[in-house]
């Protein structure tokens, strides 16, 4: 079969590698789709400290099961896979926050991912409900969204955002519209998404809807106003540069949250705070990471009903041999979505 091997810092090729052996009580999925995301970008320049030798990427996938050593799941059947799976008996796993799990493994570092023609899935996969049908009604082109999605629904569980809050989205690529679009759902009115590049606010607004985007202007002040009397109630930061932060501190209203949703460059994450702000103003500051399987079940679920127009989210498509352009794509920031389609 064809993969895409991961060898170290700026080693990225297609290769001809042995097809998976089915495990037991496993998964062999034929890959239909696998995203191309900002950590993958990350990881081809830089390396990262889960993997110790060449590896085959790819954590968004979906596809259809090849075959099956375990009675849930058949050949033919159509399943998008959440990445992480849980041990299941720590002491993270036990209150539910199966993302924190200092042992769990994930697709594409702990053992060969999706970007592949196929790839293999152990029994911990499924016995931590990572693996989930796929409803006739979804198309697999949009399944490949769960990953990123499950995310962000975290996230927004996170920062308890409602239907009685005005939501303000910094950044508008994958994450940054997904996060538009989900609050949308839980029914806040005031949804507003900025970005600096014309051409991201374009493509977000084709799903969302262009009342719910804009270029972001200099007048924070004006911003601000527009979240309601004191301020948006939640403000999303999907940007992990400076000027967002800053941006975030002065336009979220008293009693706010800022969800804090973006990695930031190693070599400066750090940004001082106005505690007195913080104290006085009794603002929130929320962190989220990942996602767990729950998550990823209701991802792939919303997929599935929502109303929000997803035909434009996934905008390119590349063959597997394409791997290259594919991530050249991403770090570009070109369109919401790159994916790629090994089974093509």
């Amino acid at each position: 079969m064809r993969a895409v091997l991961f060898s170290g810092p700026d080693d990225l090729t297609v290769v001809d590698a042995p097809e998976p052996e089915l495990p037991t009580g496993g998964l062999v999925i034929a890959t239909a789709y696998v995203g191309v995301c900002g950590s993958d970008v990350r990881t081809w320049h830089h390396g990262s400290a889960r993997l110790s030798g060449p590896t085959i990427l790819g954590h968004e996938t979906c596809g259809v099961v090849e075959a099956s050593d375990d009675a849930r799941f058949e050949p033919g059947d159509r399943v998008a896979v959440c990445p992480g799976a849980p041990c299941l008996h720590c002491a993270d796993c036990l209150v539910g926050a199966y993302n924190l799990c200092s042992d769990r493994a994930v697709l594409g570092y702990d053992l060969p991912g999706g970007m592949a023609t196929k790839y293999a899935v152990t029994r911990a996969w499924l016995d931590a409900g990572c693996v989930v049908a796929v409803p006739e009604s979804l198309d697999l082109r949009t399944a490949v969204l769960a990953e990123p999605l499950h995310t962000v629904i975290n996230g927004q569980d996170r920062a308890d955002v409602s239907s009685t809050d005005s939501v303000l989205v910094i950044g508008l690529g994958t994450i940054g519209t997904l996060h538009a679009a989900v609050a949308m759902s839980r029914g806040a009115t005031n949804v507003l998404g900025v970005d600096v590049r014309a051409e991201r606010v374009q493509a977000a607004g084709a799903v969302v809807g262009s009342a719910h985007v804009e270029e972001l202007g200099d007048d924070a002040a004006a911003l601000r106003a527009r979240g309601g009397r004191r301020g948006w109630d939640v403000v999303v930061l999907a940007a992990g540069v400076g000027p967002a932060v800053e941006l975030a501190a002065r336009v979220v209203s008293p009693n706010g949250r800022i969800l804090v949703f973006a990695g930031f460059p190693s070599s400066s994450p750090t940004f001082a705070v106005d505690l007195n702000v913080l104290h006085y103003q009794q603002h929130s500051l929320v962190g989220a990471f990942g996602g767990t399987p729950l998550t990823y079940q209701r991802a792939v679920a919303w997929l599935a009903t929502t109303h929000v127009d997803l035909s434009t989210f996934v905008a390119n498509v590349y063959d597997l041999e394409e791997a290259l352009e594919a991530f050249a794509d991403v770090e570009a920031g070109r369109g919401l979505k790159t994916v790629m389609a090994p089974s093509r």
